[in-house]
């Protein structure tokens, strides 16, 4: 099997519903390294939602290598759907500060979901850059979070903040 092969049917096993399979998937294109980030930024054109989460979920898997990927990425805060913004979140803050910049434009969008996980995220890369707005906007979903994740979550990045506060 070409790797092009190996690789596009590693992407259809993401999508498998035998966790194993999809965990096995994400390994093995982890392990190909910033050379399948192309084909993975392809594919998430998809229109099914848990292909796209476990593709952004790759992503975070590469890491710093996949720091072309965060303006794309940063783009996912946007969605509706929950898990996927949540990935993508998290897969920002595993690429590192390369989304710091995107991050930094989603922190005043109209979007109020995007502003709570961009705000999530900075506070992982860089919590001096959360103003007072940002700190409203982690501290509303922390006392009103439409899921008990967003209010964890909430928690951990005002804790973030105010340590970084307090080191300085």
């Amino acid at each position: 099997m070409s790797n092009l092969s190996l690789v596009s049917s590693q992407i259809i096993q993401l999508g498998s519903s035998d966790t194993d399979e999809a965990m096995s998937a994400i390994q093995g294109l982890k392990h190909q390294g910033e050379q399948v980030i192309p084909m993975l930024l392809e594919r998430l054109k998809s229109e099914d939602d848990s292909i796209r989460t476990m593709i952004i979920l790759v992503l975070g898997e590469i890491g710093p290598k996949a720091a072309k990927s965060a303006e794309q990425v940063a783009g996912f805060l946007l969605e509706n759907d929950e898990q996927l913004k949540m990935a993508a979140a998290l897969t920002l803050t595993r690429i590192g500060t390369e989304s710091i910049p995107p991050l930094k434009k989603l922190l005043y969008s109209d979007n109020h979901k995007a502003r709570f996980w961009a705000a999530w995220s900075m506070s992982f890369l860089d919590p001096a850059q959360l103003d007072a707005q940002s700190m409203e906007c982690l501290k509303q979903h922390r006392e009103a979070p439409d899921s008990p994740i967003e209010g964890f979550a909430a928690e951990e990045a005002i804790a973030k903040v105010l340590a970084h506060k307090i080191n300085l």
